[in-house]
């Protein structure tokens, strides 16, 4: 039984921490972004220092590119450009 509750509240922290995440928003078209734990991802510097310079002095926001901004927000992309071929199938 404790088994089942612990498999269960591991669960339900996964789904809320998963949403939270899927929520936030990117604004702004800079290159480097201000990312806190709730909210928009501003990208609003150009720089990594003008967003240490410009942020909030918030401990919980913290500056990142827009590409890792990008990947939080999507999730883990591959870098795999082509499919593997077939076993038995040449690649062109």
């Amino acid at each position: 039984m404790k088994a089942v509750m612990t498999l269960s509240a591991l669960v339900g922290a996964t789904l809320f921490i998963g949403s939270a995440v899927a929520q936030q928003q990117i604004t702004g078209t800079g290159e480097f972004c201000v990312k806190g734990p709730t909210g928009p991802i501003k990208c609003e510097y150009q720089s990594m220092a003008q967003c240490q310079q410009g942020r909030p002095q918030n401990e919980n926001d913290q500056c990142v590119s827009r590409s890792q901004a990008q990947g939080s927000v999507a999730g883990p992309r591959s870098n795999q450009r082509d499919p593997a071929p077939a076993p038995g199938e040449q690649k062109d």
